[in-house]
């Protein structure tokens, strides 16, 4: 598995695992539940990850939905 994302709010992951869902690439949520604490705060520790055969595709189309923002 290879991380796509790495997100400090779950409901951000959430939305880029649909766009990856919808293009019919299936992605986990790590650490779901969990969060890092850190001497200087929080760190985003939530990531989604997808196989390495679909770590390429699965960028492009994150990137390609970030510059649709």
């Amino acid at each position: 598995m290879k991380t796509v994302g790495i997100y400090f709010h779950l409901h951000e992951s959430y939305l880029d695992k649909a766009a990856l869902d919808l293009e019919g690439i299936e992605s986990y949520i790590q650490n779901e539940n969990t969060f890092t604490v850190h001497a200087d705060g929080f760190r985003p520790n939530i990531k989604l990850q997808v196989s390495e055969s679909d770590f390429e595709q699965a960028l492009k189309i994150l990137e390609d939905l970030k510059e649709e923002e």
